[in-house]
């Protein structure tokens, strides 16, 4: 079934805009820059993006999923409101973004040798404190881009090359598979670094601040739980912070294993025989996070070391540290720190009934009211 001209272009809305298409260059021309098409919109292509990772350019890509934020709010019920809920902010997460192309030349041997970059840093302990972004950039039918998207904090979770067969003519795909901390610029200043430190000692700085901080007090008299030279550290007057599942990361992670230790006592004799004569000597530890700032006593300690370079040294160690609070609060006061007023949305249409709680039985006689003594003003 033959379609004139006149018939495509009423089709498409603008018959003497589809004659002038076809006679001047076909209907690539014609949906180029047809109606409801024009270059000016800049619109970007989903077949046409390209790829770079910190300074490496990876060429172009044929899919790219994962391009997502799960906002995950937490759901809250409260006792006696049967027919609704509530939700409070919650942790947002980034699912994996895949990338899936043909293997090229020169931008598979650019991947392998990225990768290979990669391993080394992970090797030799420096993979943990390396972060590297990564750029997916959009682009139109010129070739321009229209919008990018810049992930931060990118590693490779995993990478597959393609399923080779002598009894097939596709064409051989490759597949890479990123992690990253998310693509929100404005959002990654990362939290303040939680420290313990002492002046002779030296100070800890955790590379991850602990997810939980659990806050005890026991009533029960004369119950010990801790006890050195001249300290005696009872459960009726000791508050106790526990910060679990602290980590540090880096080529520095033995010297900061040694300096816990240190924190935890250091022997000292008193020059008898006695079964005291040796007893740890507990020393004044400062905690700081953020505003956050207490002396402590670090009553017990527990480190495993989790990851190792190609020369046995510890990489990766994982800390529990069950803190006395012997000086300061926990959370210091601000005075004259404003209470913030808690916002209450009600619906408008209930205005009578918020007009009655007011004592004003009209709000228009009210409006009335105000205008009329401002005009007498």
């Amino acid at each position: 079934m033959a379609i004139s001209a006149g018939q495509l272009g009423g089709m498409l809305g603008d018959p003497n805009q589809t004659a002038q298409g076809l006679a001047s260059g076909g209907l690539a021309q014609l949906f180029r820059s047809g109606p409801g098409v024009r270059r000016t919109d800049k619109l970007g292509l989903a077949m046409r993006f390209q790829v770079t990772i910190g300074d490496v350019k990876l060429g172009l890509w044929r899919s790219c999923r994962g391009l997502r934020a799960d906002f995950k709010p937490e759901v809250v019920r409260v006792t006696g409101d049967y027919v609704g809920q509530y939700h409070l902010p919650g942790e947002v997460s980034y699912p994996p973004v895949v990338l899936e192309r043909a293997v090229h030349r020169e931008h598979s041997a650019q991947l392998q040798q990225w990768l290979v970059g990669v391993l080394r840093s992970w090797q030799d302990g420096t993979g943990d404190d390396t972060r590297t972004t990564a750029r997916i950039t959009l682009l139109d039918a010129d070739g321009e881009p229209v919008n990018s998207w810049l992930l931060y904090g990118v590693r490779p979770s995993s990478w597959t090359g393609p399923d080779l067969a002598a009894d097939t003519n596709q064409v051989a795909v490759e597949r890479l598979e990123l992690v990253h901390e998310g693509f929100f610029p404005d959002l990654q200043a990362r939290a303040e670094t939680a420290e313990l430190s002492e002046p002779t000692i030296g100070t800890v700085s955790f590379a991850y601040n602990p997810a939980k901080m659990t806050i005890t007090r026991s009533s029960r008299p004369s119950q010990l739980i801790g006890q050195g030279r001249g300290v005696v550290l009872a459960s009726d007057d000791a508050l106790r912070v526990m910060a679990g599942e602290v980590l540090l990361v880096g080529a520095g992670v033995a010297g900061d294993v040694q300096k816990l230790i240190a924190f935890s006592g250091q022997q000292a004799g008193n020059g008898g025989g006695g079964p005291d004569a040796r007893q740890d000597v507990l020393p004044k530890l400062t905690f700081t996070w953020g505003k956050l700032s207490m002396t402590v006593n670090l009553s017990t300690l527990n480190v495993n070391l989790t990851r190792f370079d190609g020369q046995g040294q510890p990489v990766r160690a994982q800390a529990t540290l069950d803190l006395v609070v012997i000086e300061g609060e926990i959370f210091p006061r601000t005075p004259g720190a404003p209470v913030p007023p808690r916002t209450v949305r009600t619906d408008p249409a209930q205005w009578r009934q918020r007009a009655a709680a007011s004592g004003i039985d009209d709000p228009m006689r009210a409006q009335a009211r105000g205008a009329s003594v401002g005009a007498r003003r």
